[in-house]
């Protein structure tokens, strides 16, 4: 049943790597909870049951909203005119690279990051993560740090 529960997940996220790993916690939870399913002739109404509550408590977690809201920001730097060289396409591959190596710092760098390179200015980032600017300041060298490294290796 893997490949019907891909196909629905993939029409539910739109998004192969997220249908593949949806359909891998829907089986996740499928395999803990298999005592509740009494009567195996119901088994694939209850694995997409699983699928679909699964998705949908997804799309309610904050680490969705969040990444919805990293996603529009990222989308907004990269649509400015300013960057004429966008249309490049080592320019955006190395862009593209860029933003997933920030993607895997922990949120307390990547956020002021992402803010930072979408034109926030210190201060705006502060008062958004509610925290004092001179803290903003030292995790975007932080976090600049790390990524040099990540590039130099």
């Amino acid at each position: 049943m893997q490949d019907q529960l891909f196909y629905y997940a993939l029409q539910l996220t739109e998004n192969r790597e997220d249908a593949m790993d949806l359909v891998q916690e829907t089986s996740y939870k499928a395999l803990k909870h298999q005592n509740r399913l009494h009567n195996n002739d119901h088994i694939r109404a209850w694995l997409y049951t699983i699928l679909k509550n699964t998705y949908i408590n997804y799309l309610r977690s904050s680490h969705h909203k969040q990444l919805l809201h990293d996603t529009d920001e990222l989308n907004n730097y990269m649509t400015q005119p300013e960057n004429e060289w966008q249309d490049l396409p080592d320019e955006q591959m190395m862009k593209k690279e860029l933003y997933d190596i920030i993607h895997l710092l922990s949120k307390a760098y990547e956020t002021p990051i992402l803010m930072f390179l979408t034109g926030h200015s210190y201060k705006e980032i502060a008062k958004k993560m509610q925290i004092p600017i001179g803290t903003v300041k030292s995790r975007i060298h932080l976090g600049k740090k790390q990524l040099r490294k990540v590039y130099s290796a």
